[in-house]
């Protein structure tokens, strides 16, 4: 079976249905050593299924729970699940956040429309976070969103910017304890006391090291500039 690298990391995923497998082809290495082993048992799928909110297939639940283990795995090892929208721009990463239906992917598409090719986009719904020193590193994965925007590529992430919905568009910066629950609601939370302890050290950091900004806006190429030359400047 082949082998992929996510945030890095090396993974012997061993799937059940082919779907994880075509998920997964452009994350696939050539060779290396596993740091972790992947699978999910078929009652894990079925669960997953009873779960979703409309009809999907087994081999989709599968790479939901497989993408759900890969995140506790790695949980204890400085990386975490960020729900957000990310991009890559002049080779920084900039996340936008917000809760779902507020305009996430509309806002990075918008900035795909203004700066076209300067534009990458990581991961559109839910890329990887890894610390190392004192930089946070963004990586793209194939779990995405439903529109499937992904890159098998990282950055040093530069900013994070939390979107609400306004009349009129207006960008400012943070505090530390203004950002705590915004960013807190965005993190997976690991299964397990080491994850759980890592992603609150994590955390604190973050809210140290990477600037976050609240975006007030509505669905314009005026709303896109705004945040393009407030954060990449």
């Amino acid at each position: 079976m082949p082998l992929y690298r996510f945030a890095d990391f090396v993974f012997d995923i061993q799937p059940r249905y082919d779907y994880t497998l075509f998920l997964c082809k452009d994350y696939e290495v050539k060779d290396g050593v596993p740091d972790f082993v992947i699978k999910a048992t078929e009652e894990e799928c079925q669960a997953e299924k009873q779960r979703a909110l409309s009809a999907v297939s087994s081999g989709y639940c599968e790479g939901m729970v497989i993408y759900r283990k890969i995140c506790n795995a790695v949980a204890a090892f400085d990386t975490m699940l960020l729900h957000g929208a990310t991009v890559k721009v002049a080779g920084k990463a900039y996340a936008f956040c917000a809760p779902s239906g507020t305009g996430k992917t509309t806002h990075i598409h918008l900035w795909k429309l203004c700066y076209k090719d300067k534009v990458t986009v990581l991961n559109g719904d839910k890329p990887l976070l890894r610390k190392k020193g004192d930089t946070f590193f963004a990586y793209g994965t194939p779990w995405c969103g439903k529109e499937g925007w992904n890159t098998n590529d990282s950055a040093p992430l530069s900013a994070i910017c939390f979107l609400e919905r306004a009349k009129t568009n207006s960008i400012r910066r943070l505090s530390k304890e203004e950002a705590l629950m915004r960013i807190f609601e965005q993190l997976l939370k690991p299964s397990h006391i080491a994850g759980v302890e890592a992603l609150l050290s994590m955390t604190d950091a973050l809210l140290s090291y990477v600037p976050m900004y609240l975006l007030s806006c509505d669905i314009s190429e005026e709303a896109a500039a705004l945040s393009f030359e407030t954060m990449t400047k």
